[in-house]
């Protein structure tokens, strides 16, 4: 690789750790001193630089009606940012990305199908912030759903303690663990600014996507009308979840091998054709160089979606 190409490299390798800096990592580089109250920590350059970038990124979403992302999805997928610093980082990286691609194809004097490539891959990139979206909101679900059998017994063993409802429940919040602590958390503070309890935990149960959690809240409004004991409501209801959840992990188990098999056959397509783009060129120039070849690529593009929504129906069980 000759100078000029690594330099370009380095220079495109800074700008990206800056740009993360400046957006996510406090403390890089100090400001001013001046004089602070107790406990107040000093405001960095880079992260004052972060912040405003997040703050003019958020009012221009607001006045043009952007919503790429919005707060509650960054609350889903348990992302502590904010909407504006959010897409800052994927601007950040998508022009780290394209800089670098621009300066290895340019410098290795690649065929058209590789620029094609790469200006695919430069707008994969952004959007690819939604898809890690959905995947951390999808893993954060799972969690939930896992921990809520444990969580209902937990709020039981308040309620034979002598606690009322809330304050088991506050309890959990507190002493649960990630995320059943912030969305317990989040059902308590919408109950203490008026919220009715049960459906602070229904609307908790939609947020979650919790058919489980909705029960819970079911069961909490039959005990108001007809009286009983809650807790020993909330015991058979955590049994049944701990049931449901046994047999979705045996379910998840017994079709991994099918998810996988799907996720190779996804991606060995496009693995090929990055191969060939570099090894060579020239093989693949004639899809974008004759109208045949164009027609080529849509007619496969079509068949690669349908393939991927086939496979996603096959391997994915609902019970």
């Amino acid at each position: 690789m000759s100078t000029e190409l690594w330099i370009g490299l380095a220079v495109c390798a800074l700008a990206l750790v800056l740009g993360l800096l400046a957006v996510l990592a406090p403390g890089f580089l100090n400001g001013t001193r001046r004089l602070r109250a107790p406990g107040q920590t000093r405001a960095d350059a880079l992260r004052l630089l972060g912040d405003r970038a997040a703050n003019v990124t958020d009012a221009a979403m607001q006045r043009r009606g952007l919503s790429f992302v919005t707060i509650d999805d960054l609350e889903l997928a348990g992302v502590r940012m904010r909407p504006g610093g959010y897409v800052v980082m994927l601007a950040v990286i998508t022009t780290a990305v394209a800089l670098v691609g621009a300066v290895v194809i340019a410098s290795t004097g690649a065929a058209v199908f590789a620029w094609v490539a790469y200006l695919a891959l430069v707008i994969a990139v952004p959007l690819s912030g939604r898809l890690v979206l959905g995947l951390l909101t999808r893993k954060r679900r799972a969690r939930f759903a896992d921990q809520l059998d444990d969580t209902l017994q937990l709020i039981s063993s308040g309620l034979r303690a002598g606690h009322s409802l809330a304050r088991a429940i506050d309890a959990v919040s507190r002493e649960a663990e990630s995320p059943t602590a912030e969305e317990f958390a989040r059902i308590i503070n919408e109950n203490r600014l008026g919220m009715d309890l049960g459906e602070a935990i229904m609307r908790g149960a939609r947020r979650m996507r919790s058919d489980d959690l909705a029960w819970t809240s079911q069961a909490v409004d039959i005990h108001r009308e007809v009286g009983g004991n809650l807790s020993e409501v909330l015991d058979h209801v955590a049994d049944t979840i701990r049931e449901r959840n046994q047999i979705r992990r045996q379910v998840a188990t017994l079709s991994s091998e099918g998810r996988t098999s799907a996720n190779v056959l996804m991606a060995l397509p496009v693995g090929i054709a990055l191969v060939l783009s570099v090894v060579s060129p020239h093989y693949l120039s004639v899809f974008v160089t004759t109208p045949i070849g164009w027609v080529l690529i849509a007619v496969s593009v079509v068949l690669f979606v349908i393939g991927a929504i086939w496979m996603r129906s096959i391997t994915k069980i609902r019970f």
